[in-house]
């Protein structure tokens, strides 16, 4: 209880706090009215309006560009790199509508569990309706290049030949026949533009397909920008082309809209030649479990029939049109055209452009006199002859050329050595590959092709370019870049490997196939490849080499960020004496801590093209291991450096969400693998991150033996064949090379 004393107290502190708050109110201003509200009044007060800034336009750096004038010194424009961004991010866009579309093409998610993994389960559901989505686009991207561009007079080995020898092909517009013009009422539909768009990026096998299609007034037709860019919305970056669907169904017969498309193909037999329904998929059939060997969608109709011949997986009845192609109209065999060096037959004395002019005519010549005529007259009913899949046509054809080498001379015109050079090895492999997994009248997979362009995709929708108010700016920097690239890409005996920004402005250069070529002639005396098939350790070692010399040359870095796999790149690029007297190299090494970036946002290899050979002996898993743990060794280094100078250490568990479809995906960060691979077995065909690394498989290292070829020309000597008969016709490089021997068709293929 309170004292007397202290309740007197207590009312007497309550007084004087009372007075003094009524004086300190007599002396204060009296507040003004408060501000009408805008439902009283319906407008903010009219100093906001006037003074008032308007939000940024995020569309203004893409929204109006020039895309109908050439560049000036042959390489692509600032604004077509722009435009090249927004296309990407337009099929980004597309793959994400299709991918989270509930119930498309029967693939419903009420298939998957509500329990922990139905992220990852939705994520691979999507994959499923993208893989038949792209299935289908390839089909109607067939369909309407049939229609615009049939196919012309194709060369014959003499015309070829004779048009070679003038340099007819390296003639800019060399073509008899009028460009194609596209505009607002002859654009194709979205999916086709896409397979397009992945098709121009193989440029050996775009380029070799025009020539031997009769079909060089497509080749001479760049991607038309000036049509497409303003078709795409620059704020949802749908595609609309209103005036061009009308014309789209007359030519092709098909709906404008992929999934509108019937759910049926008819497909021919190779063997009884009767014409068989097939389903693209099956999903809609309540067999989702069993639709993966039973439809297009999931499988190719060749490898479909191959099975029910019990023959395994094989393309023969493609090879067999070409062979007859050659016989009856002297038309060259696909994969044969282009020399190691990417070009067709030339006007040139020096010793590559004579050994690819006679290795043209040989292996030709093998399958036009005697070989390709017993392969037609070999029984393919019932899977009774070899010849009911390509892997026995490849054994069938070594068999005889090892066991007789009249075949060989007949086809050199010769009564001298029957065996084969290795020039004509080569070139007899490059042949073969365009069979393998490849049922398309195309020299590639198209359905991989579009697939694997996605990886890059999702990173350019990632670092978000388009939006940047330094837009412009970044643009011009990496169109420098890349012709420091090209001038890397010089070195005859390295396999140079672009970076994020190198690898948009190579793209768009691509785009115009014309420009491209002379270009990369001029630049390096050869015609370069883009080879989006390249085993991941390959790309690995090449990208550490290109970091290093990139880096000697231009004094900066080439990639520009510091995730744990760049870092160890860096690292093993920078010797211990750079470290040690504080040269250049290591100064340009330690400048890029100076601040944070977003590993998901930072310029990193391109590794869209990373491929995992898949390989019964066990060779590649062994490379692969010891590659990895190299790998290791210069994180630890660079781990341990970081730590002496105070410095964060990279996180090697670094790890990203992958959103193409919405979904979160646990994804590894950056280091040159295919990402998607977990979610392609079983999708297509053709799993898109895996290449054969088996005897025979497709693809050899050209690039090198081309360079060799050179050096030993200019030094007097030459390049002799080697004559080992005991080796096979398509095991054209030794067990040294066995690495190199993954890599894709071309000189320093990427």
């Amino acid at each position: 209880m309170p004292s007397r004393l202290s309740r007197i107290l207590s009312r007497y502190g309550d007084k004087e706090k009372e007075a003094l708050a009524e004086a300190e109110a007599r002396g204060r201003p009296s507040p003004p009215p408060a501000p009408p509200t805008y439902a009283e009044n319906q407008q903010p007060p009219q100093y906001d309006l006037d003074d008032a800034i308007p939000p940024p336009d995020i569309t203004a750096g893409f929204s109006n560009l020039s895309l109908s004038g050439p560049s000036t010194d042959k390489l692509p424009t600032v604004d077509e790199t722009i435009a090249h961004l927004k296309l990407l991010e337009c099929f980004y866009r597309l793959r994400q509508i299709v991918g989270k579309t509930d119930g498309a093409f029967g693939v419903s998610n009420s298939l998957v569990p509500g329990d922990a993994q139905r992220d990852e389960l939705l994520v691979k559901l999507a994959e499923k309706r993208w893989a038949i989505y792209v299935a289908r686009a390839v089909d109607r991207f067939e369909n309407w290049i049939t229609a615009i561009a049939p196919a012309g007079l194709a060369p014959t080995m003499t015309s070829y030949a004779e048009d070679g020898d003038s340099g007819a092909y390296y003639k800019p517009g060399f073509s008899k026949r009028e460009l194609l013009v596209f505009n607002e009422s002859n654009m194709p539909p979205v999916d086709v533009l896409m397979v397009w768009h992945a098709y121009m990026l193989n440029p050996r096998a775009y380029f070799e397909d025009c020539i031997r299609g009769g079909k060089m007034h497509l080749w001479n037709t760049k991607f038309p920008w000036a049509a497409v860019v303003p078709r795409i919305d620059s704020k949802s970056f749908a595609y609309a082309a209103k005036d061009a669907e009308m014309e789209f169904q007359e030519l092709t017969g098909l709906p404008w809209d992929c999934p509108d498309g019937p759910s049926m193909k008819t497909v021919s037999c190779p063997t009884c030649r009767k014409d068989t329904k097939v389903p693209w998929t099956t999903c809609d059939q309540n067999e989702w479990a069993s639709a993966f060997p039973n439809a297009i969608g999931e499988m190719s109709y060749e490898v479909i029939l191959d099975r029910l011949l019990e023959r395994g997986t094989g393309y023969s009845n493609k090879f067999c049109r070409d062979v007859k192609s050659l016989i009856a109209d002297d038309t060259p065999m696909p994969g044969t055209l282009l020399s190691p060096d990417g070009v067709p037959i030339q006007p040139s004395a020096r010793y590559a452009a004579r050994v690819h002019k006679s290795s043209f005519n040989t292996v030709n010549n093998l399958l036009k006199l005697g070989l390709g005529q017993d392969i037609l007259d070999k029984p393919r009913l019932r899977g009774a002859g070899k010849n009911c899949s390509i892997t026995g046509i490849r054994d069938m054809l070594e068999q005889r050329i090892m066991d007789d080498a009249s075949y060989v001379r007949v086809a050199k015109g010769t009564t001298l050595s029957g065996v084969l050079t290795r020039g004509e090895k080569i070139l007899f492999r490059k042949m073969m590959s365009r069979y393998w997994e490849n049922d398309s009248p195309f020299a590639l997979n198209l359905v991989g092709a579009v697939i694997r362009q996605g990886s890059f995709i999702e990173k350019m929708h990632n670092i978000d370019w388009l939006h940047s108010p330094a837009l412009l700016s970044t643009m011009s920097r990496l169109i420098t870049k890349y012709s420091r690239f090209m001038d890397i890409m010089k070195d005859p005996l390295h396999m140079a490997v672009p970076t994020l920004d190198v690898d948009l402005a190579w793209h768009t250069h691509q785009l115009n196939p014309t420009s491209y070529f002379a270009y990369t002639i001029d630049v390096t005396r050869q015609f370069i490849d883009h080879d989006d098939k390249v085993p991941e350790t390959q790309l690995n070692d090449a990208f550490a080499w290109t970091s290093k010399y990139y880096q000697k040359l231009y004094k900066e870095p080439y990639s520009e960020c510091t995730c744990w796999y760049c870092e160890s790149v860096r690292e093993s690029a920078t010797s211990s004496v750079s470290r040690l007297f504080n040269t250049s190299s290591a100064q340009v090494a330690d400048q890029l801590h100076s601040s944070p970036q977003d590993p998901k946002k930072s310029v990193h290899i391109s590794a869209h093209n990373a491929v995992r050979p898949t390989d019964d002996s066990g060779k590649y898993d062994k490379i692969a291991n010891e590659k990895a743990a190299k790998l290791e060794a210069a994180y630890q280094a660079a781990c341990t450096r970081a730590k002496k100078k105070g410095k964060p250490a990279p996180k090697k568990d670094d790890y990203y969400y992958s959103d193409a479809y919405g979904y979160p995906v646990y994804m590894p960060m950056y280091m040159p693998y295919y990402g998607a691979m977990p979610y392609t077995a079983g999708y297509y065909a053709v799993a898109p991150g895996c290449m054969t690394y088996n005897a025979g498989a497709a693809g050899v290292r050209l690039g090198l033996v081309a360079a060799l070829a050179e050096r030993r020309e200019a030094a007097g000597e030459g390049l002799q064949a080697v004559d080992v008969e005991e080796e096979g016709v398509v095991e054209a490089v030794e067990g040294e090379e066995a690495e190199a021997a993954v890599v894709g068709v071309g000189a320093r293929v990427l």
